[in-house]
């Protein structure tokens, strides 16, 4: 968990505070709706034309709107003025803007417990006074046990969904059994391959860039330069170089990336209900594939690296798979060398380029505040939308050495799913760790690995969804 909490907290600094994004969430008052006024007939050839639904107005009456978060900094007031960007000087004109409209004040609540956070959360909530409006929560917090529980509203009962603003992250990873919950106008950091694109020169290899432009990024290339970029170069008997090194969460992560970008799943769910779906032909092809990699051609990295971006660094592998905010880090320690960045290769089954997070974390509004639905539309109005992506790439383009890199970062912009889901279920993560080193280690075919995991992963989720009535 320690672990886990350090790449969450590390992600949504990035989302949340770094260079310009920000965040964001929604309520659940009575509606105050507006009625459009019928346009009447005229006793002329005149088309009548409507009235305009006027947008609702709230008054609270110098009331606090309190926006529930875990760590320091979220606030965008309390950045100095010199450290203020573009996106942090916008945020904070829509925050002042949005407390003369509301006429309220917004306040940023930190709780600062990980690991209490909820239960801070729902206590709070059960006694009449949640400790915020909105709060950001993790989405397998949310999904199913605070929406089933009742502890968080539907924001698309006051906002309208179908608004460009909304980005397709938040309705993508927001949304739960057609309902949406989440608020936030930035997408995680996204997962992808970094390669060593001057060793890729060396060995006379495809750029993987080029490949993804071209729509050739496929599991075919990319198991065929695998095999290309694992060498013995000093003839001693010993491979040197590795098509991979690894990946950040070592082969866990591999696997499902493979299963997703071959549109996979481990676990999904349709009308409420969750399913253990990691033993259907995707997800089972998703694994063999892995297999593939590790036990046939041995082209990733074995023994499986404690660091593999260490081993990435040291020019062992042409690949590494990672986060994008580790690039910064990559740069930093390969100066001499220069560094690309895609998505993972499309499966078979899979018709476009996404990349895959098991992390994920929006605003969601509590059904026990009193200003649940002004709140909603306070989170929109403070939210950059689509100049969110703006101030990002501007943010790129200064940071990133290249044009290809910005490329790849902005197309990932807008092509982010979510697939942890199921981090929902007891024991889930120890389950799918164990049927990946059965794959990996102790070569166990995956159709086999995969059933000896469905019972105890399927019990699971029926106790998840016993506990969630």
């Amino acid at each position: 968990m320690k672990a886990l909490k350090l790449l969450i907290t590390i992600m949504i600094i990035g989302v949340f505070v770094v260079g310009c994004s920000t965040n964001n969430s929604p309520g659940t008052t009575s509606s105050q709706e507006v009625k459009q006024e019928e346009a009447k007939p005229s006793t002329t050839t005149e088309t009548a034309s409507e009235t305009p639904t006027p947008e609702p107005t709230y008054d609270l009456k110098g009331q606090t709107v309190k926006l529930g978060v875990w760590w320091d900094g979220a606030d965008p007031r309390t950045v100095a003025e010199k450290d203020r960007t573009p996106g942090t000087e916008e945020l904070i004109k829509l925050i002042e803007e949005a407390e003369k409209k509301y006429n309220c004040k917004i306040e940023y609540v930190k709780f600062g417990d990980y690991g209490k956070y909820v239960e801070n959360f729902t206590t709070t909530s059960l006694a009449g006074e949640p400790f915020a409006d909105a709060v950001v929560l993790e989405l397998f917090w949310a999904f199913p046990q605070l929406v089933n529980k009742g502890f968080i509203t539907p924001i698309d009962q006051w906002l309208d969904m179908s608004d460009d603003k909304y980005i397709a992250w938040m309705k993508d990873g927001g949304s739960y059994n057609g309902k949406q919950y989440g608020f936030i106008d930035a997408p995680p950091s996204p997962y992808g391959i970094f390669y060593n694109k001057t060793l890729v020169e060396q060995m006379g290899l495809e750029d993987p860039y080029t490949l993804q432009q071209s729509g050739e990024w496929t599991w075919d290339k990319f198991r065929e330069l695998m095999k290309k970029a694992t060498k013995d170069t000093n003839g001693d008997g010993k491979t040197d170089v590795y098509g991979m090194t690894g990946a950040y969460e070592k082969t866990q992560m591999l696997a499902k990336q493979f299963i997703y970008t071959n549109k996979g799943t481990v676990a999904d769910t349709v009308d409420g209900q969750m399913k253990f779906t990691m033993d259907q032909e995707n997800a089972v092809s998703g694994l063999q594939f892995l297999s593939d990699l590790y036990n046939v051609d041995k082209s990733i990295m074995q023994p499986v690296p404690e660091d593999a971006s260490k081993e990435f660094v040291a020019g062992k592998g042409v690949m590494y798979a990672g986060f994008s905010w580790e690039f910064s880090g990559l740069k930093d320690n390969m100066k001499d060398k220069e560094l690309g960045y895609v998505f993972f290769p499309k499966g078979p089954k899979a018709d476009k380029y996404t990349s895959f997070t098991a992390y994920g974390n929006m605003y969601m509004i509590s059904k026990y505040s009193k200003n649940a639905e002004a709140t909603a539309h306070i989170l929109s109005d403070i939210s950059l939308g689509q100049k969110d992506k703006e101030f990002s790439v501007q943010s790129w383009q200064t940071n990133y050495p290249t044009p290809e890199l910005v490329d790849t970062r902005t197309q990932m912009y807008d092509n982010i799913s979510y697939m942890g889901g199921y981090y929902a279920v007891p024991d889930s993560g120890k389950l799918f760790e164990d049927a990946v080193n059965d794959i990996t280690e102790r070569k166990v075919a995956p159709a086999t690995a995969v059933e000896k995991i469905k019972n105890p992963f399927e019990a699971g989720i029926s106790k998840l969804m016993s506990e969630t009535k």
